[in-house]
């Protein structure tokens, strides 16, 4: 019987390739170093010496741990991902809604990494602040004196307030339901004799119907002494159209119809039917500087020849924030006023306003 002494070579190398591959292995591993500082590290060990261990993640290439500050390692278990019939069955479970709790069991030996991240905070757009009820209202009042002492004595006094409420409509901010109450008062004496005696009111509601169009009613009453008017009133609707809306220039048309009535001093009284053509104009010339005038023209509806006409214009410079100086022009004319009254009556007054 022959005995064969085994091949020590190929027996060298076949151990040497475990030894290797072993290690290899291990140096694939994936774990996580707890330190004796109470920190943890994880990541792949990519060589190990008896004096430390060198790891890498996907934050740093290559770390060198000492063994000395290494209190144990564990080896991460990663989670076998799941079937393609698995997840097919699962997305067709959530899509019928027949899944069903399912019991889990309770999980050990799991380290739980955390992770602080920003918060992240949902912005939504605050809601447009709606104005109250009286940020909705604006104003002007203006009083004025012409004083005059000499030869010849005069005292006049006048005041002027306006009340201008806007509203945007809901659907659409861009048009508005605007009302303006005015009111106006005039008295003064010249030697002793009563010069001026009059005071009047009026309310326009207006509603845009589109961007340009509008549709008011105007109401207005009041008195005249001097022009021998023991009470007048005067109510119409109409149309107006916003010929120009700039940023520093307004200026509208209106076309309507008015009712007149007037019961005078003297035993008479007018009342007519009047067309009503009027335009009016805003405008900012500067930071200081404005105008705002205003012109009505009422021609008789059965007689043109017989007719009515204001004019107001109002130049206004800027003292202060909301104090002004203004300067005012206003015209009135009637082709038939009481007897003893003149056609025409032609006023220039200065004021001091005030906007609120």
């Amino acid at each position: 019987m022959t005995c064969h002494r085994p091949n020590l070579r190929f027996l060298f190398w076949v151990i040497t390739c475990a030894v290797f591959t072993l290690v290899d292995s291990l140096q694939a591993q994936t774990v996580i170093l707890h330190l004796r500082n109470g920190d943890r590290i994880a990541g792949a060990i990519t060589s190990e010496t008896t004096n430390s261990i060198t790891v890498s993640n996907v934050w740093i290439k290559e770390l060198m741990v000492p063994l000395a500050q290494i209190e144990k390692r564990e080896i991460a278990v990663t989670p076998a991902a799941p079937s393609i019939a698995e997840t097919n069955a699962a997305v067709a479970a959530i899509s019928t809604g027949t899944n069903k709790p399912t019991a889990v069991a309770p999980l050990t030996n799991v380290v739980v990494v955390a992770k602080t991240s920003p918060a992240i905070l949902a912005l939504t757009p605050p809601p447009t602040p709606k104005p109250s009820g009286w940020k909705r209202w604006k104003g002007d009042a203006s009083v004025g004196t012409d004083l005059i002492y000499g030869s010849r004595n005069s005292e006049l006094f006048h005041g002027h307030v306006a009340l201008t409420y806007s509203q945007p409509y809901q659907q659409d901010p861009k048009k508005f339901f605007r009302n303006v109450l005015t009111y106006n008062a005039e008295y003064g004496k010249t030697d002793g004799t009563l010069s001026a005696n009059r005071m009047d009111g009026s309310s326009k509601t207006d509603f845009d119907v589109s961007k340009k169009v509008y549709i008011y009613n105007l109401m207005g009453s009041g008195y005249d002494q001097i022009r021998k008017i023991n009470v007048r009133y005067e109510v119409g609707p109409g149309a107006g159209y916003h010929l120009f809306t700039l940023t520093n220039y307004v200026m509208n048309v209106e076309l309507g119809g008015n009712y007149q009535a007037e019961y005078r001093s003297d035993n008479t009284e007018t009342k007519n039917f009047y067309l009503r053509l009027a335009e009016d104009i805003n405008w900012k010339i500067n930071k200081q500087m404005s105008l705002v005038e205003k012109f009505e023209l009422f021609p008789q509806a059965n007689d043109f020849s017989q007719y009515r006409a204001r004019f107001e214009a109002t130049f206004s410079h800027s003292l202060l924030a909301n104090l002004s100086l203004n300067l005012t022009l206003l015209d009135q004319y009637d082709t038939k006023p009481a007897s003893g009254v003149s056609r025409n009556e032609l006023q220039v007054r200065s004021s001091l306003g005030v906007k609120f």
